[in-house]
């Protein structure tokens, strides 16, 4: 479990696959990449690109997307259990 962590400006081809917890991801680049299976509790992401992201099964709880280009994902394939999203621009 990864919790209480900042990460700026990091271009993911892969991202260590595990629980993040109140994180905070600012102009990172995840486009395209497998986040399968993540759980993402209370984290905010601010000025990213999830552009054609998976999310099969993804958990995503309080979490706010904040000015991040969202292209090609469909919300619809995450984990509904607790699923709980926020969007600003």
């Amino acid at each position: 479990m990864i919790e209480d962590k900042s990460f700026d400006k990091i271009d993911y081809t892969k991202l260590v696959k595990g629980e993040y917890d109140n994180c905070v991801f600012t102009n990172c680049n995840f486009y395209n990449i497998n986040i399968s299976n993540f759980t993402f509790n209370e984290c905010e992401f601010n000025d990213c690109d999830f552009s054609l992201s998976k999310l099969n099964g993804t958990i995503l709880n309080d979490v706010k997307f904040i000015g991040c280009k969202l292209l090609g994902l469909h919300f619809k394939d995450c984990n509904n259990f607790m699923l709980s999203v926020n969007f600003d621009n």
